[in-house]
């Protein structure tokens, strides 16, 4: 008698309304995982107006079902969300804290029955931490695929087994601080970006920057930098890509800028219609457990400055042009480098023949086995 599919729960709270690095893997993952197994997808949904108008559109409900997972939803306190808010300046947390803890409450609200899963992935730290503590006994069934772990208790929590770092900047980190050896996964870059060809110079010298609009990425300094040079009067323009808690003051203050352009988050069809004419993308992070932007970047043939991370060193080695931390002029200097069209032609062909070699196939391929490991006692779990 043939086993039965799987029963496979990916768990994230943010995945059906904002986008980001995280958002990203689960999207890649459920795309790949759905046709081997009963997928769900377990999301929030925002519950005040503060929230973003529309989720994006590869993690909408509709996109996830089309792919023949099972979506279920409930409300909680988005990170963005005025609640959101309020709640941290009341209870000094941060709002990723107030995120998680509003998920879970709903969660035992409705009664969400997790024994029904053979399998069990889980993208954040709290998120990790709560199911453990508050549902315990599907811990072995877990597996909490995650940027960076921030405090020792969660290896108490969910047991070390359990967690794989997606990145390469938690395992140093981790070691360093615990003596524990967590493995490490690389992350995988979407077909799509990939170029038909060679990629000849852009005509215009369009820079830009897509991601989340917050203050680790310091795309503020990266607006300031654009105004106040000369790269307009160079021919340069910049289009900032994404949303997040700094959208508002960059509209604010740098929405009438000539030559700087403020987009809202874009779907990857329309992000990969941007970078086919792009000339730089611009990086200036200070944190990154992988770098997927410098990934996806590189896959389309556009030369990346960025800083000098050990979470995009490690796997991206010397392809990028990493710049001093928010040093003006090693980062004008950086992008002047690339007026020389040969040197641009050559990064660009270089980059794209590296990233053929990431893929999200073989992550998932990876996540699946895990999967398997984690649930002896549920033959059922096989291709």
């Amino acid at each position: 008698m043939t086993p039965a599919a799987p029963r496979i729960l990916l768990l994230s709270p943010t995945v059906l309304q904002y986008i980001g690095g995280t958002e990203t893997v689960v999207a890649q993952l459920a795309r790949r995982l759905a046709p081997t197994c009963r997928l769900t997808v377990l999301g929030g949904v925002c519950v005040d107006r503060a929230a973003p108008e529309a989720p994006p559109s590869n993690t909408a409900p509709e996109a996830m079902a089309a792919l023949g997972a099972q979506v279920v939803t409930v409300p909680f306190v988005g990170r963005d969300t005025a609640l959101n808010a309020a709640l941290r300046r009341a209870l000094r947390l941060n709002p990723f804290k107030i995120e998680s803890w509003s998920f879970f409450r709903s969660l035992a609200r409705r009664g969400f029955d997790f024994g029904e899963f053979d399998a069990i992935v889980t993208f954040y730290e709290m998120d990790a931490s709560l199911l453990a503590r508050r549902y315990p006994a599907v811990r072995d069934r877990s597996l909490h695929l995650l940027p960076g772990v921030s405090r020792r208790r969660l290896f108490r929590d969910v047991g070390e087994r359990n967690v794989v770092f997606l990145g390469y900047r938690g395992p140093d980190r981790v070691q360093r601080k615990w003596g524990l050896r967590i493995p490490a996964l690389p992350l995988g870059v979407d077909e799509a970006f990939f170029p038909p060809g060679p990629r000849p110079l852009p005509r215009a010298r369009r820079l830009a920057f897509f991601g989340r609009l917050d203050g680790s990425k310091r795309v503020d300094w990266l607006a300031e930098l654009f105004a106040h040079s000369d790269l307009r009067a160079r021919g340069y323009t910049l289009d900032i890509v994404g949303d997040g808690p700094l959208g508002a003051m960059l509209r604010s203050r740098y929405g009438d800028t000539p030559g700087l352009r403020l987009h809202a988050r874009m779907s990857p069809a329309q992000l990969i219609e941007l970078l086919r004419d792009t000339h730089l993308v611009l990086h200036p992070s200070e944190l990154e457990s992988f770098g997927l932007t410098v990934l996806e970047s590189m896959a389309a043939g556009v030369p990346v400055i960025t800083h000098d991370l050990p979470g995009i060193r490690a796997w991206a080695q010397d392809r990028p042009v990493y710049a001093a931390h928010l040093d003006r002029g090693a980062w004008l200097a950086a992008v002047a480098r690339f007026e020389d069209e040969r040197l641009w032609l050559e990064t660009s062909a270089r980059n794209v023949a590296f990233a053929r070699g990431f893929g999200w196939q073989s992550l998932a391929d990876r996540v699946f086995e895990m999967l398997q490991a984690r649930s002896p006692a549920r033959a059922a779990i096989t291709r």
